[in-house]
């Protein structure tokens, strides 16, 4: 609802009451020069007396005076033109963003977590309306953009259908690792790209706005290799205090965009064994030969870290109680937990419309209920002495 729709659709049965609102104003403006007056005149205040912050003369500057225009609006009968307001919910902007590292071709739930996290996603779709907009990023050590925040959902769910892992995994910049950071840095900036082209904004200082009806739902296991490696040398400690670093400083940038992090995990705390991850491609053709013989490969295990999920989530003040956002065997699904939070994100709006039996709609009910508001706030403000007070010979 817009003002002009309000103003174009707002009219008075008794509109010769409107001229008593002369007579308001006229008390209004000599309510301003009393209290200029009195406050000229009053006394300093002294260390043991205090003057009470609503008297007499703010009583009725803040809320006779106030009452009564709403008074005399509703006496000139106000109605809506075949219209009423209603709530209604907002467009909403849904980043999607899925893993696809080596980790995610983990079959402990099947047919694989990649998989699940497809079918989790395209729920999306469903709680989507026209207006509402989504992206796509997919990540593991690099981190790419597949869709542009835009209204038109099906070429996203499309896209999202035709993820997967590559023939080969030789020369993939995503498989190997899951760098949370990139992923971070290149959702943000993507989004702060799009957002000025839009505005028309060419120079680089761009500020970006704070939003509250962009979200990002992060599809992972929530293994972070780059995190949770425990370094040996010091070029390797400086490397994992880099990368720590550039993470905070991402979710950082989160905060001051009010673009809050929804993870899904997917996964099972048993895990997998790594060298499963590599079933179906051939050693020396698909990948280097070394893998296999690696004693770290060889006895690590992958599995879901619903810990560094919840931190990613909780550093953009989401709160994951009572909700369940992990999909830890083929049969569960977490579509109340998607349509949740999506509904949650939706900012509310009052529109102007039809109303539902065609007629006009009265108002002068609702200025008077607000204007005995008014008074009755005001008569409850005011010190209860000062009703019984006495005025001195």
């Amino acid at each position: 609802m817009t003002l002009t729709d309000f103003k174009d659709n707002i009219h008075f049965l008794e509109p010769a009451f409107l001229y008593l609102l002369i007579l308001v104003a006229i008390l209004f403006v000599l309510w301003l020069g009393i209290t200029a007056i009195k406050l000229a005149k009053r006394p300093k205040q002294t260390f043991s007396s205090k003057y009470p912050l609503i008297g007499k003369v703010k009583l009725w500057g803040l809320f006779v005076i106030p009452a009564g225009a709403l008074m005399v609006l509703a006496m000139a009968k106000p109605i809506l033109n075949q219209g009423s307001f209603k709530a209604s919910r907002g467009d909403i902007e849904v980043i999607l963003v899925v893993d696809r590292s080596i980790s995610m071709r983990a079959d402990d739930i099947r047919p694989t977590r990649l998989d699940i996290a497809k079918r989790e996603a395209f729920n999306i779709e469903s709680f989507l309306a026209d207006g509402d907009k989504a992206a796509l990023f997919v990540f593991g050590r690099e981190s790419h953009r597949k869709i542009y925040l835009s209204r038109r959902l099906e070429n996203t769910f499309d896209r999202l259908t035709r993820i997967s892992f590559p023939k080969s995994l030789m020369g993939d910049g995503l498989v190997w690792n899951s760098d949370f950071a990139s992923m971070l840095e290149n959702v943000y900036q993507s989004m702060d790209r799009q957002d000025a082209h839009n505005e028309g904004y060419s120079g680089k200082n761009y500020i970006p706005k704070k939003r509250s009806n962009r979200i990002v739902i992060i599809f992972s296991d929530g293994e972070d290799q780059f995190k949770k490696e425990k370094p040996m040398t010091e070029v390797e400690v400086k490397y994992r205090n880099d990368y720590i670093k550039r993470l905070n400083g991402a979710l950082a940038e989160f905060r001051k965009r009010g673009l809050k992090i929804y993870p899904v995990g997917t996964g099972t705390q048993k895990g997998v064994g790594w060298l499963s991850l590599l079933r179906g491609y051939k050693k020396g053709e698909d990948y280097q030969e070394y893998l296999i013989q690696d004693k770290e490969w060889q006895n690590s295990i992958s599995r879901i870290d619903k810990e560094n999920l919840m931190f990613l989530a909780q550093s953009t003040e989401v709160q994951l109680d009572g909700n369940i956002w992990t999909v830890e065997n083929g049969a569960t699904t977490v579509k109340n937990y998607l349509n949740a939070i999506i509904n949650s994100n939706r900012r509310l709006l009052l529109e102007f419309g039809q109303s539902e039996n065609g007629q006009d709609q009265d108002l002068w009910q609702y200025f008077l209920i607000t204007a005995v508001g008014i008074l009755g706030l005001g008569i409850l403000s005011f010190p209860i002495q000062g009703y019984f007070k006495k005025e001195r010979m």
